[in-house]
């Protein structure tokens, strides 16, 4: 199987990128991804790559300086450009450098991407003593194999090595995520792609900040089998995960809930009790928000761009304003204004990305009659200006 390393330095890119179409199916696997080119620098080093593929404009090292140091380092790997970028000078510059191909972000979909790579693979031969990879479904079947101890592998650490590091020396941790399930509800393609979604930026974050695997059951849950200490050596897991929860909720607007085994794992063998001490422990009455916060919410997602209050939605179910910002403060994690502003920016987001109206009319239909409160909130939620967020 050939292994891909994707560059760029938007995540949603990447993200997008990764879910778009089954690699796996054109004998790809997914190995890596980096958002510069010095990050990608330091993955080659590490990993045995075949493809990059890259976008040209990046902040530090941009895709031609990779593209530079790559051809000196490993003439072999192929190189694939993405741009938004279509002027005639990056192109002739990406050609100079042999790139396979180049990809115009804005234009390409799944065909353009699959036939690209099919052209880049069809040049080449796989060396035979490559040894065969495996794919993103076996693995997590070998992890879940790990929680039952009917399927526990008679040697573990061949099926999965990694659990064999040094990091492990104390033990292993366990957590079980899952999505909450008071979510406006979506069809079954839609729900999967937002837990890969939630999956791939868990596993993102986790890489980084902590170690471990984190893989799923049935796209329902996240099991996180962990080192005892995080890669500072500081910091407990249920600290970290609250940690986590706000940031999967600031990014991908989805609440989480976890749980912990009640203690560390000396042994391996002792994760399938780990599993079961989690699951006991789960926090069931977290699994919904009370009936008059779903109430406030579902009027609040029918009225978004009306002008909507804290006192006209107290109304409309019932309840004082003033009773109804606790409770909403209290089960949401956020205040009620808050929910709003964060919402509206989000259908902001994507107005911006999907359509060419003037900013004052977008705030116009969010409900903004000054267009420059809706900037500054904008900016506040994204560090970017609307204008500047169009054109990244």
């Amino acid at each position: 199987m050939w292994n891909l390393l994707v560059v760029d330095d938007e995540s949603i890119v990447r993200m997008g990128l990764r879910y778009m179409l089954d690699w796996e199916d054109l004998g790809i696997c997914w190995k890596a991804e980096a958002a510069d080119g010095k990050e990608a620098l330091r993955i080659l080093e590490e990993e045995n790559i075949h493809f990059v593929m890259t976008d040209i404009r990046m902040p530090g090292m941009d895709g031609i300086e990779l593209a530079q140091k790559i051809r000196h380092r490993n003439p072999e790997i192929q190189i694939i450009f993405l741009s938004s970028y279509d002027t005639f000078s990056y192109v002739r510059e990406a050609l100079r450098l042999g790139a396979a191909d180049y990809l115009h972000k804005p234009t390409m979909d799944e065909d353009e991407i699959a036939d690209t790579m099919q052209k880049v693979i069809s040049r080449f031969k796989l060396p035979s003593n490559e040894p065969p990879q495996r794919t993103e479904e076996e693995r997590n079947e070998f992890c879940l194999s790990l929680l039952d101890p009917f399927t526990f592998p008679a040697e573990p650490m061949k099926l999965l090595p990694e659990l064999a590091d040094e990091s492990y020396k104390e033990g292993y941790e366990l957590a079980i995520i899952r999505k909450r399930c008071d979510a406006v509800q979506e069809n079954e393609d839609s729900e999967q792609l937002r837990f890969l979604s939630i999956l791939h930026l868990m596993s993102k974050l986790v890489a980084k900040d902590w170690g471990g695997l984190v893989f799923h059951r049935n796209f329902r849950e996240m099991i996180w089998i962990a080192p005892v200490r995080s890669l500072t050596g500081d910091g407990d897991m249920p600290s970290y995960l609250n940690g986590l929860r706000q940031k999967v909720l600031e990014l991908l607007n989805v609440r989480l809930i976890f749980a912990c085994g009640s203690s560390a794992c000396r042994d391996i063998s002792s994760l399938p009790g780990a599993y079961m001490s989690a699951l006991l422990r789960f926090p069931r009455n977290e699994q919904s928000d009370s009936f008059i916060v779903r109430r406030a919410k579902e009027y609040v997602d029918r009225h978004l761009l009306d002008d909507v209050t804290l006192a006209k939605v107290g109304e409309s179910i019932h309840v004082s304003p003033g009773y109804l910002s606790r409770i909403f403060l209290k089960e949401i994690g956020e205040n009620f204004s808050d929910y709003i502003i964060r919402n509206k920016m989000e259908i902001a987001q994507k107005m911006l990305r999907e359509t060419s109206r003037k900013v004052y009319e977008i705030a116009a239909d969010l409900g903004y009659s000054n267009p420059y409160y809706f900037s500054k909130l904008f900016k506040d939620r994204t560090g970017l200006t609307p204008l500047e967020y169009r054109n990244q």
